[in-house]
């Protein structure tokens, strides 16, 4: 096939969700801005379908369009202990995913050498990876796919695979009910049924927050179960009888140490969940993506090779606590409140997010129990040898 300049590019985004749409804007705001950049996805991104959630010290680049940020966070753990968290150098911020889209896409439109395509994608091909077949046409790119579309079947039997899926409403009171600087990341105030299920509550104001179900298994659940729990948790333990739901989310993200194939070819690059960008231990995404991409472009205007995301350290870790979780070793309900009430909750949230030292993780380790994860370590060691 012949390529001319409407279906040859530089660089072609397979995909054109978060994290592709988060290199494009890295890429448009460096030394490669003149790259010429097609970005095909099937949906036009024109709605609220996502919340990305986070924490960091001090601010990031899409700081303008976060939503809401907090630094103490309520957690509601077993055996009556609840607290008010300081997340002393931390804040937990919020990004409505329409915004995160508005905001990415006004950068782009100013850049004549970005162009963005409504199409289904079929396959990438050719030799190389070079070539994007959709349902509008192949497109050519001369220097690299970042694809973000093929990902795992998560379902190779040797590795841990658990499922973290939600559902949220955004409800609106009439009267005051929310504390707006007090949201609660962790309620296990819901029943468990062996597995781990939380709720949190993240406030907009004082009369219209975000409450989301949120379950860690290997199997979803009806639909009418996640609404159930919700209309629960509002009734009975905000004690919100009347509220109107705005909005509605629901999600399922994999939380999984099965190897990603990163570079299936010479031109491809797998980003995004299609390349490991979720932490498979708590199935947070956003930050982890942010650092990631940034270092991508950063070598790639040094003109370096492309950087290894894989920690083997930190991959391990990850391992163990899915296989802990995976072969329901102890109530995990149990664990976290182990984990935030036995250490100080700024260090457990970096620990959730590689932010802690060699020295830091042992001492995390050392505050839960022993013997679950003694015997995760092992069958995660051995699984990794066999």
């Amino acid at each position: 096939m012949e390529y001319s300049n409407n279906n040859q590019f530089d660089y072609i985004f397979a995909g054109g969700g978060m994290a592709a749409l988060s290199l494009a804007y890295y890429l448009n705001n460096s030394a490669l801005k003149s790259k010429s950049i097609l970005i095909i996805d099937r949906d036009d991104k024109n709605s609220n379908d996502h919340t990305y959630c986070f924490w960091e010290k001090g601010n990031s680049i899409f700081e303008p369009i976060v939503s809401q940020k907090w630094n103490k966070l309520w957690f509601y753990g077993t055996n009556n202990f609840s607290e008010l968290l300081d997340l002393d150098d931390l804040n937990y911020k919020m990004i409505r995913a329409i915004d995160f889209y508005e905001f990415v896409h006004s950068s782009l439109n100013k850049n004549s050498n970005i162009k963005i395509l409504m199409a289904e994608i079929n396959q990438i091909s050719g030799k190389d990876g070079d070539i994007v077949q959709t349902s509008k046409g192949e497109f050519r790119a001369n220097e690299l796919v970042f694809d973000s579309v093929f990902r795992p079947k998560y379902n190779n039997p040797k590795f841990n695979n658990l499922l973290q899926h939600f559902k949220g409403w955004v409800i609106e009171t009439e009267v005051p009910t929310f504390k707006i600087n007090e949201p609660t990341l962790f309620d296990f105030r819901v029943e468990q049924k062996n597995e781990c299920r939380f709720i949190y509550v993240l406030p907009y104001s004082e009369t219209k927050a975000l409450i989301e179900f949120t379950i860690f298994s290997d199997n979803l659940v009806k639909p009418e179960e996640y609404e159930y729990y919700l209309k629960n948790h509002i009734d009975k333990t905000l004690k919100i009888s009347n509220y109107t739901v705005s909005e509605t989310e629901f999600g399922i993200i994999p939380m999984s140490d099965e190897p990603h194939e990163v570079r299936p070819a010479l031109k491809t690059i797998r980003i995004g969940t299609a390349g490991g960008y979720v932490k498979s231990s708590t199935g947070y995404s956003f930050q982890r993506t942010q650092i990631f991409l940034q270092k991508i472009v950063e070598n790639l205007e040094k003109g370096n090779p492309l950087p290894s995301n894989y920690n083997y350290w930190k991959n391990y870790q990850d391992s163990v606590l899915l296989n802990v979780m995976l072969n329901k070793r102890m109530p995990q309900n149990i664990l976290f409140t182990t984990l935030f009430q036995k250490n100080n909750a700024s260090q457990v949230l970096k620990f959730l997010s590689e932010g802690t030292s060699l020295w830091q993780d042992f001492k995390i380790m050392n505050s839960v129990p022993k013997l679950p994860f003694i015997k995760s370590a092992i069958r995660v060691f051995y699984n990794y040898f066999t």
